[in-house]
């Protein structure tokens, strides 16, 4: 993941298809019985955030805020569920960029497989969903991704958390923002239960087979609750603004998140850090 490139996509797909990818449509050139589009994503990427999909795609475009494009792409069928899911896409970026910092990179949107797929892609600037997933918390979830995972991406696949626990505590840091944080509170509560439960592994360090397990989702958005709990909450937002500020465009371990939480607090986090991340036993919430 640390290995990025610009990225540029040149594809040729008969007629009625559409082609989507990272980046920016530059052209489409009708050659008759076929058609050739032209992807650019210009922002330093890493390989497994590239994508390309072709089918038989609409397109809804929007402006996002200062002008972003939007675009979402979609079989004919999902349109209801689409517009449903992404109409508060707009407010998001607004909501992020405020929390985290400025949006990375130069478009954004979703495209929509034709299939239960049982997960979403944070893919840069243009997130895969399946069917199943066209929710307003997914949604959220994979736009946060943008910030953390796609801008700020890994040193190594175990700081894995990073990415999987800042977008699942994006969730509701999205669910605060709209209904309040009681609410918010409670949907932390639920991920504490779900842990406890489950006696889910601690999410600093994972091991191979449970990379994208439960532990760094639910227990690495615990970390970042009890991280703000500790610190308060104008000390937590400014080490979300500075530990994106210091990284967007290149690479952090959990190492660099902790040392830009220690410094901007000015506190001793490693017990807090020992417990939260490395701990076995999940401290109490």
């Amino acid at each position: 993941p640390t290995d990025k490139a610009t990225y540029s996509f040149k594809i040729t797909v008969p007629e009625p298809y559409v082609v989507a990818a990272n980046g920016l449509l530059k052209s489409t050139i009708d050659n008759g019985d076929t058609t050739t589009y032209t992807w650019e994503e210009t922002s330093p990427m890493a390989s497994y955030l590239a994508t390309i999909n072709i089918g038989k795609f609409q397109v809804m475009a929007q402006d996002g805020p200062n002008g972003l494009p939007i675009r979402n792409y979609f079989p004919a069928d999902d349109i209801t569920k689409v517009v449903s899911a992404t109409v508060k896409t707009k407010d998001m970026i607004t909501y992020y960029s405020e929390t985290f910092g400025p949006y990375p990179f130069e478009a954004y949107g979703i495209v929509v497989i034709p299939k239960d797929l049982g997960y979403a892609l944070e893919n840069q600037t243009l997130s895969i969903f399946g069917e199943d997933m066209l929710d307003e918390i997914t949604v959220a979830h994979e736009l946060s991704h943008q910030w953390f995972g796609d801008s700020v991406s890994l040193k190594s696949w175990q700081d894995i958390w990073l990415n999987e626990g800042f977008a699942t505590y994006s969730e509701a840091l999205w669910i605060e923002h709209t209904v309040g944080k009681t609410k918010a509170v409670q949907y932390l509560r639920n991920f504490y239960k779900e842990a406890t439960e489950k006696k889910l592994s601690a999410p600093g360090a994972p091991r191979i087979e449970n990379m994208f397990g439960e532990a760094v989702y639910y227990r690495g958005a615990l970390v970042l609750h009890a991280l703000r709990s500790q610190v308060g909450d104008e000390t937590f937002f400014k080490i979300l603004h500075e530990y994106y500020a210091r990284y967007a465009g290149g690479s952090a371990s959990t190492t660099d998140f902790m040392a830009v939480a220690t410094e901007i607090s000015g506190q001793d986090l490693k017990p807090l850090f020992d417990a939260w991340l490395f701990g076995e036993k999940i401290p109490s919430f």
